[in-house]
């Protein structure tokens, strides 16, 4: 299980870019702790991984 702050620091954003993604239903979490906490599991990080892959510069993405 991963929390939002976990979740978003394996993929280097910020935890309120994690819950914006939320918010908007682009990389929603699959349930919640006892405490109500966002829980993640590793299919939700599968999912998230594909909203967030390309996250590097637009000039950087064709040179070579």
């Amino acid at each position: 299980m991963y929390t939002v702050g976990s979740l978003a620091r394996s993929f280097g954003l910020s935890r309120s870019t994690l819950l914006y993604y939320d918010s908007i239903g682009l990389c929603k979490p699959s349930g919640r702790s006892a405490a109500n906490y966002r829980t993640y599991t590793e299919n939700d990080r599968a999912r998230c991984r594909c909203c967030t892959r390309d996250r590097t510069k637009p000039d950087q993405r064709h040179s070579q």
